[in-house]
């Protein structure tokens, strides 16, 4: 990945995501797109069925799973087009703590529904990365999500941001769920991999394609005390001696 040299005036370079993840994408997307339409007649013939036989507790209540599971796949098929997607990243220096204080704010329910406390560090000092907000928030948000679905209710999560030795950004999010065995350490990130019943296990496949197309890595680690996923981003170049 190529970013501005230290005297160049642009700071949005653009970029597209690594030639590696085109050919699983293409595969996924076609998947995706095949499934739309018989899930789009499933439920247009689900609802008519439901208006014609009404009153019939049995016909109801099959109905109603008919469009629950209808509405999984429908989640599933926009989880595939999200992974398949390679559009060129627009990198904008930004703080990634900043970033991660909109995602914090707007996914606040999802914490207050588990009742999960989240404790707090940011990096001293800041620093900027090159990010494509859009992608990045995702990224954020999809991190946030598999650690809250992982932690036990009513209990706390840990999120610690610094810079490294090395000049990058790294924030850590923990979570006390029970320890993770090696065999789903090993797979975590595998496409379709999942331990969670109705779960796509896209989630964080996605999250290590979008911080590898930011020149970044995620790792997962887990012992006793819960699950760590470790999120490494680039800094980027001071401009103009800054």
């Amino acid at each position: 990945m190529k970013h501005a040299s230290p005297t160049s005036p642009a700071p949005a370079p653009t970029t597209r995501a690594e030639p590696r993840h085109e050919g699983i994408g293409e595969v996924a997307a076609g998947i995706a797109r095949e499934l739309r339409q018989p899930l789009l007649a499933i439920s247009s013939a689900a609802q008519l069925l439901r208006f014609r036989v009404a009153d019939d507790p049995v016909v109801e209540k099959n109905i109603g799973r008919i469009l629950r599971e209808v509405e999984r796949l429908n989640a599933f098929t926009s989880a595939l087009l999200d992974y398949a997607s390679a559009d060129a990243l627009h990198l904008v220096p930004a703080n990634p703590d900043a970033l991660w204080d909109d995602v914090l704010e707007h996914e606040r329910g999802t914490l207050e529904s588990r009742a999960l406390l989240l404790h707090r560090t940011r990096a001293e000092p800041a620093v900027r990365c090159p990010l494509d907000g859009a992608q990045a928030r995702r990224l954020f948000v999809e991190l946030l999500e598999n650690a809250a679905e992982a932690a036990p209710e009513g209990t706390d999560l840990t999120l610690d941001a610094s810079v490294t030795d090395g000049g990058a950004w790294r924030c850590r999010l923990h979570n006390g769920g029970a320890e993770l065995s090696p065999d789903v350490l090993a797979h975590a990130f595998d496409l379709f991999y999942s331990t969670r019943t109705g779960n796509a296990g896209i989630g964080l496949t996605l999250a290590r394609r979008i911080a590898s197309d930011h020149g970044g890595s995620i790792t997962l680690e887990s012992d006793a005390s819960g699950a760590t996923v470790t999120l490494t981003l680039p800094v980027a170049p001071l401009h103009g001696g800054a």
